[in-house]
């Protein structure tokens, strides 16, 4: 069909015409742009947009070439034989250049001024120039009369890595800017593996959601030891602490580092100097979804309500990250497309998501060539395997989980801490080291002093094993915990912390349930 994500930028000033009820009406595009801006601000809502200012559709004399006709081989990138780069998959724009950068900038300028548009998240964002974003910043912030937040990829690839041509606006040059990228560190951690995986490694390759050692599939390393589930660990926390790179960790090896000592495949793992420059997600739209992975990593045996409950976890481990919580749609209904790898141009069939909570489209078809053909001999017998397919009671779990999530998160600024020294100052895991209980991660929050923090301590613990787990704390001995107030409630989704989870204050004992996040609170 025709649907595709819209990342083939024509007009970068033009609403999308699939917004509106007559896309050849030009003005009926801006009018009800804008309407829907206007509903959706009353609601509390604010609204974010999505923009695609590193590449064009065309270039050239193409019919759909609106800058290379205007100014030909100036506002595209060229190598040194005067070819345009397409590292993005497109003809890349050259925003070091003044005046596409300015392109960029006005562009985001008129969206915030005429539309009202209230954060920007930008896509590839590393081949970019920092100057060039920070100057964004400061035109969208004055045109709004207020923080407008810039949140992006900041990937470092292709002709601009490393700093080749300009300081890019990516991972390891924005610390201090304010901008918020994507953190790859726990998602890959959480997930397993990375986002070029194919073939067999789609399977072998489990991440600390799905298995890694302690639930081994088909074709996992049997090489694989403690160590590894350790290190993984370590890299969940970075994420937790919101991958700021001068927090402090008591790492697997018993040594306290700073978060940016630690490795990430020759990085360092931390890197954002404020928890705002940080996006903490376990999937989005591009690769596969997280149920979809999972439909790959985790052991064929595993029931589905259990599939639901690692879903669950991972949806936790972003509601607890200091810094900003992403959550990709339908993640909270098991959304899945099919295992499609890249879904950008597979239409509304493998994209499509069930607001009646019923479906989530899991084996509705062997996704297409592109991007997925290598793993078809895994990703096809796992389609028609009925008993990974969720029931609508496990939707409906999934999707009241994220909800009571969100509760939690919004009942204590603890969660959602805005400097770094904050962050080191109240965040603690107590369950660290080389003695450690790796299948359960515990993060200690205090709240004494802070503002909207609603309780004196908060404590949360994470187990990701199929099996029920007890962790001994001597540091909250003596302490009179009680299940956070909305674990409590009659309506909460999982009953599991409620009814199964048990603290001995004597011994500072946890038990904690299979695949199940535990908050406590002490007022």
């Amino acid at each position: 069909d025709c649907f595709n994500w819209g990342y083939d930028p024509f007009h970068f000033n033009a609403p999308e015409g699939s917004y509106a009820t007559d896309p050849a009406d030009g003005a009926a595009r801006i009018r009800e742009f804008r309407a829907m801006v206007m509903a959706l601000h009353p609601l509390g809502l604010r609204v974010g947009m999505d923009v695609v200012y590193n590449h064009t559709f065309a270039a050239g004399q193409d019919e759909r070439s609106v800058l290379d006709r205007i100014v030909p081989g100036y506002y595209h990138r060229l190598d040194a034989d005067g070819r345009i780069e397409r590292s993005t998959c497109c003809e890349n724009t050259a925003t070091e250049h003044r005046m596409m950068a300015r392109l960029m900038v006005d562009s985001a300028e008129l969206w915030v001024r005429h539309y009202r548009i209230d954060s920007f998240r930008f896509d590839l964002m590393g081949h970019q120039p920092r100057a060039a974003m920070e100057a964004l910043q400061r035109r969208v912030g004055a045109a709004a009369g207020r923080h407008v937040q810039l949140i992006g990829e900041g990937w470092n690839f292709g002709e601009v890595a490393d700093g080749a041509r300009f300081v890019q606006a990516s991972q390891l040059s924005l610390g201090g800017s304010g901008i918020g990228t994507f953190s790859d560190r726990a998602r890959d951690a959480l997930r397993g593996g990375g986002p070029g995986d194919s073939g067999a490694d789609k399977v072998a390759r489990q991440g600390y959601l799905n298995g890694l050692v302690y639930a081994p599939n088909e074709l996992a390393d049997p090489a694989l030891g403690r160590a590894e589930l350790l290190r993984s660990a370590d890299l969940v926390r970075v994420g937790l602490a919101g991958t700021l790179r001068d927090y402090v960790l008591t790492t697997a090896d018993g040594s306290a580092r700073a978060l940016h000592e630690i490795d990430y495949n020759g990085q360092p793992a931390g890197y954002s100097h404020a928890p705002g420059e940080v996006v903490n997600y376990v999937e989005n739209h591009d690769n596969e979804t997280l149920f979809d992975l999972n439909a790959f990593r985790l052991p064929r045996d595993t029931a589905a309500h259990d599939r639901a409950r690692v879903q669950v976890l991972g949806m936790a481990f972003t509601a607890f990250s200091q810094g900003v919580a992403y959550f990709h749609a339908g993640i909270d209904t098991l959304r899945s497309k099919s295992i499609d790898r890249n879904s950008f141009d597979s239409g509304d069939w493998f994209n499509r998501l069930d607001w009646t909570y019923g479906d989530n489209h899991f084996g509705t078809g062997l996704p297409p060539a592109s991007g997925n053909e290598p793993s078809w001999p895994w990703i096809a017998p796992r389609l028609a395997d009925a008993s990974i397919r969720p029931s609508p009671t496990d939707i409906a779990f999934a999707r009241d989980a994220l909800r009571d999530l969100l509760r939690i998160r919004a009942s204590s600024s603890l969660f959602r801490l805005g400097e770094a020294a904050e962050v080191s100052r109240r965040l603690t895991f107590p369950n660290t080291g080389p003695a450690q209980n790796a299948l359960v991660i515990a993060g200690h929050l205090e709240g004494r002093g802070l503002a909207g923090a609603g309780f004196e301590e908060i404590l949360y613990l994470i187990n990701v094993s199929p099996q029920a787990q007890v962790l001994d704390l001597p540091t909250e001995r003596g302490k009179r915990y009680a299940l956070h107030p909305v674990l409590l409630s009659a309506g909460t989704a999982d009953t599991r912390p409620r009814d199964e989870a048990g603290f001995d204050p004597e011994r500072g004992r946890f038990t904690v349930p299979p695949r199940t996040a535990v908050v406590y609170v002490l007022e």
